[in-house]
């Protein structure tokens, strides 16, 4: 059935990519293949791997080229974002290549890792983020309005994504908070950039099967994206994290009074972020995924596994 393999026609080769503030322009040579038909492209700022296929990649990431041009040049990015771009060659059959995917970095000044994590939760005391996150979900409940028309159509695709996903209805002022999140962000979940902070939605919406609509829960949002516990629980998460997938992942029982178990099993529950990314982390943590459970992470739940390997400290 065509379209089903996806080897059968070689990549594009001798792939650049050169970034500036807000673009991307890269360039490739088209296979030399009689069978050739188009290039095609797919943006992300979500770490993809090489190994992904055309199948994975597709439901995961936007479409942005599709033809037999050997440049294109992507602009209106965000300059706090990394952004992976991932090529196929499709021939004639509906068959794909191998994935080509290139990166370009944040372009904000490199802060140091001090620096950054002073921006944050990460280390302060219980009444501290009690203050600090009950006042911030304040500031994104009471947002009581359309965010302008300033705002990137990057942060308006985040929004209708995690708004549509929401399994109860929401008020305009709900969805109104939502937006306001992911495009401004808070003083202290501001370095996650808009991505992140969607993502942060995402795992809440995995964990409680709802999306913040008071600001009580606006504010476990808040303590979600410092990598806090959140004040609601869900046991049955708690035990599912613990049971079945640390199981998986770790070969034996967590011992929730060793810090990195207990940080594995909460990251797995909840999906709590780190206070600072490492790639090269995450890069690896990805491949162990995908070396246990024989497939590559894609909704909210998998990712946090892969939080939890990446960021944890847990062993074997």
């Amino acid at each position: 059935m065509a379209g089903q393999a996806e080897v059968a026609i070689s990549g594009p080769t001798n792939v650049t990519i050169i970034g500036g503030i807000n673009t991307a322009m890269l360039s490739w040579e088209n296979p030399q293949n009689s069978l050739f038909s188009k290039i095609i492209i797919f943006q992300s700022t979500i770490l993809i791997e090489d190994y992904f296929t055309y199948g994975a990649v597709k439901p995961l990431c936007d479409k942005i080229y599709e033809g037999d041009a050997e440049t294109y040049t992507d602009t209106g990015l965000a300059e706090n974002l990394p952004y992976y771009y991932i090529l196929f060659a499709r021939d004639r059959s509906g068959n794909y290549s191998k994935a080509v995917v290139l990166e370009k970095k944040p372009m904000e000044k490199e802060k140091s890792a001090a620096q950054r994590k002073s921006n944050t939760l990460a280390g302060a005391t219980s009444a501290t983020v009690n203050q600090i996150s009950f006042n911030e979900a304040g500031i994104v409940y009471n947002f009581n309005q359309a965010i302008n028309k300033e705002q990137s159509d990057e942060s308006r695709r985040l929004a209708l994504f995690i708004i549509v996903k929401s399994p109860h209805s929401l008020s305009a002022s709900d969805k109104n908070s939502i937006s306001y999140f992911i495009h401004e962000g808070t003083p202290t979940t501001i370095f996650l950039g808009s991505g992140e902070r969607a993502g942060v939605l995402n795992s809440y919406l995995s964990v409680f099967d709802k999306l913040p609509r008071n600001e009580l829960e606006w504010q476990d949002i808040i303590k979600i994206a410092n990598g806090r516990w959140p004040d609601e629980r869900n046991i049955e998460s708690e035990e599912q994290a613990s049971n079945t997938f640390f199981s998986a992942i770790y070969k034996r029982k967590p011992d929730m009074n060793n810090p990195n178990d207990n940080a594995a099993v909460t990251v797995i529950a909840y999906g709590l972020r780190p206070a600072e990314r490492n790639m090269e982390s995450e890069k690896q943590a990805i491949k162990i995924y995908r070396s246990i459970f024989k497939k590559s992470p894609i909704n909210a739940a998998e990712w946090d596994l892969v939080r939890a390997i990446a960021y944890s400290g847990a062993t074997r």
